[in-house]
């Protein structure tokens, strides 16, 4: 059983898909496997990723017959999962080589806290760094903000495997933010923390913002609905935050662009 299980999802990524996966590979911490599910790409995904198994023998590869959506893609990769840990990996992300090495430390120092995430490095399509991600790094700073907005890079989740199944993984309730639900319920029940070490160059294009997909939006309002509803969140919190996230909504999008000249 490797210490660690990378679980990613890749619909049609093939731009940065091979940088994304040299990431992983090139990890200066080796106990892991790698399941990737290609969940029904129709570019040259397919291509890339035989050619990648073959390279690397730890990649343990899925082929969805068609596109069932990440949070079901996720799910399915979980079910194969067989480390002590789970780490998160987008298609279109990159790792720095000592993320592993950090998260794993600090995890198995600290068996208290159930998930880890870290600090990132805003990137643009071409891979060059223009900004910085800054995120609370304490349990109670993250869930003091919390309901306001996410509080992890998804790319960044490092997780107990048996407490992300007993909690029953990815809610399929939620086609997008299904990172945020799932965080949302573990913060309830347990500690969750961001490293203070810049572990992730999160790639940020126009598609991959949130507020650029409505659904995505409509989702996340959903989420802090049960975080106080059935997670125990603060109602008048939650309730002010989803007032403050509908007027968002109704915020043009090239308005919203201004803070992210960058892309």
């Amino acid at each position: 059983m490797p210490a660690i299980s990378v679980l990613m999802s890749v619909y049609n990524g093939e731009k940065f898909l091979a940088e994304s996966v040299r990431g992983i590979l090139s990890q200066t911490f080796k106990d892991f496997e790698f399941v990737i599910v290609n969940d029904g790409s129709t570019d040259q995904t397919s291509e890339l990723l035989s050619e990648l198994v073959i390279a690397d023998s730890r990649i343990k590869l899925i082929k969805n017959s068609q596109n069932l959506g990440l949070t079901r893609s996720l799910n399915s990769g979980l079910r194969q999962c067989t480390g002590k840990y789970i780490a998160r990996m987008d298609a279109d992300d990159v790792s720095a080589p000592n993320r592993f090495v950090k998260q794993f430390e600090y995890m198995e120092n600290n068996p208290q806290t159930v998930l880890c995430g870290a600090l990132g490095w805003y990137i643009n399509e071409a891979g060059d760094r223009v900004g910085e991600k800054n995120l609370p790094t304490a349990y109670g700073d993250i869930k003091k903000k919390l309901l306001f907005n996410n509080q992890f890079i998804h790319s960044s989740l490092f997780i107990q495997r048996d407490i992300l199944e007993r909690e029953g993984g990815y809610s399929e309730d939620f086609k997008t933010s299904q990172d945020y639900e799932l965080i949302l319920r573990l913060a309830d029940k347990y500690s969750v923390v961001n490293l203070p070490d810049r572990l992730i160059n999160w790639r940020v294009r126009h598609g991959s913002l949130s507020w650029s997909d409505k659904r995505q939006e409509w989702d996340a309002i959903r989420a802090r609905w049960r975080g106080i509803t059935k997670y125990n969140f603060s109602i008048w919190q939650g309730m002010g935050n989803m007032v403050l996230r509908l007027i968002w909504l109704a915020i043009p999008q090239k308005i919203k662009l201004i803070r992210h000249l960058f892309i």
